[in-house]
């Protein structure tokens, strides 16, 4: 596939581009030309699309050898405590990182998101930050994370280049998982 749509934050078709709420991009990877794009730099909240970079330090996390699919992330009450959707795992109990990989694509849960986050970051405050540093480096200048899950927080903000960057960098740096 030459073609990559690789981030659109909102429902976008072709009338709804205009209006300013919406944003999407589509980009070339084999050339990084911009094909299409429709406020590809203005700053939106992120939503669930806040998971990709979840998954990005998950993958990177098991390419590094820190863990592995089988390795238990364990639930702690913040994590319990999130908004659906979710798993529903009670506090104290733990899941697989490869558990959590699947909740994350399949079911956006934000339970799996926050305890992965807390896992890898020691808190989803501190991931979050580390979040955002490999935002930076892959490019994404314009993006800050606040949570690995991308429930609502006025200053968790991306671009859908900067989302077209990140679904880029998560295939090709990580072509098994895609």
């Amino acid at each position: 596939i030459s073609l990559m749509v690789a981030a659109t934050l909102l429902k976008v078709n072709a009338a709804e581009a205009a209006t300013p709420k919406y944003a999407a991009v589509v980009v070339d990877v084999n050339t990084g030309r911009t094909m299409f794009s429709a406020s590809a730099d203005a700053p939106r909240y992120p939503a669930s699309l806040t998971k990709m970079m979840t998954l990005y330090m998950l993958f990177e996390g098991m390419k590094s050898g820190k863990f592995t699919k089988s390795t238990r992330i364990p639930i702690s009450r913040h994590a319990a405590s999130q908004a659906p959707s979710k798993l529903g795992v009670k506090a104290g109990q733990s899941i697989t990182v490869e558990t959590a990989i699947l909740a994350l694509v399949t079911k956006s849960a934000n339970d799996a998101a926050a305890a992965s986050g807390e896992f890898m970051g020691g808190s989803e405050a501190r991931f979050a930050q580390m979040m955002t540093a490999k935002a930076r480096s892959l490019g994404m200048s314009r993006t800050t994370f606040r949570n690995a899950s991308g429930l609502p927080n006025p200053s968790q903000l991306t671009t859908a280049r900067d989302m077209a960057m990140l679904g880029i960098a998560l295939r090709q740096n990580f072509p098994q998982y895609y």
